[in-house]
């Protein structure tokens, strides 16, 4: 089962992290591709993202360097372009950490940093590495929300599934499970774990996130964009929307 904290808040896949080249140009290039990108605003690590969102939790963040910074994460989006790395929120980060180091893996300390919105609202949350597995292609950091963030568009782009190349599957899934996640055994062939909403399938390889299928009507079923291959496909069923607490 998902882990829950007190509230009844689950583990969730929060989002897949993307450096482009130019914030603007990649804002279209996705928008024409049908899933619609919405400026997020800044960080004070020198970037700035837009979000490719809908009424569930995990979304998928454009980041580019936007001003003058010497910061890692600066320096992380300048030197790797496509798929960065990817997030997994928790409802509590102290256990998560602890069945992490039950598992034999240490973790960072909790990191707060921030965004301000187009609109002036401020976004606050903390992070985790795992391992000093910093802004890793296929270990994901953790994520807290402090300060919760509205979901999407109530008719925006879902992601429904990610697939990941990883070295070690079956090793990358029991962290998954650590984190809060839940084994699904209903892929057939490969590791995999899900949050209730979204399945991540994990098959052998290095390079992290390679395909996210998402739901939204497209004007191509695949698509190439910035190095990650999209799926993309109609969703038939309607979404609530409620706000991330």
């Amino acid at each position: 089962m998902n882990s829950t904290d007190a509230l009844g808040r689950q583990s969730k896949v929060d989002h897949v992290v993307v450096s482009v080249r130019g914030l603007d140009d990649a804002i279209s290039r996705w928008s024409r591709a049908g899933l619609a990108a919405i400026p997020g605003g800044s960080h004070p690590t020198g970037t700035a993202n837009a979000l490719v969102r809908g009424p569930r939790d995990a979304y998928l963040e454009l980041i580019d360097v936007v001003e003058e910074s010497n910061h890692a994460t600066a320096q992380a989006v300048r030197d790797r372009p496509g798929p960065l790395t990817w997030a997994i929120s928790v409802p509590d980060l102290e256990t998560c950490r602890r069945r992490l180091l039950d598992f034999g893996l240490a973790t960072a300390d909790p990191v707060e940093s921030s965004r301000v919105a187009p609109d002036g609202a401020t976004y606050v949350w903390e992070t985790c590495e795992i391992a000093g597995h910093a802004l890793h292609p296929f270990v994901p950091f953790l994520i807290r929300w402090k300060s919760g963030m509205p979901r999407g568009p109530l008719r925006g782009p879902v992601i429904s599934s990610l697939d990941l190349e990883v070295p070690e599957p079956a090793w990358l899934q029991e962290l998954l499970v650590r984190c809060g996640l839940a084994r699904d055994e209903s892929v057939p062939g490969t590791p995999a774990v899900t949050d209730g909403d979204l399945t991540v399938r994990l098959r052998e390889g290095s390079a992290g996130v390679v395909a996210v299928d998402w739901a939204v009507a497209p004007p191509e079923p695949h698509v190439l964009l910035d190095g990650l291959v999209c799926n993309v496909r109609w969703h038939l069923d309607p979404v609530a929307s409620v706000s991330r607490g």
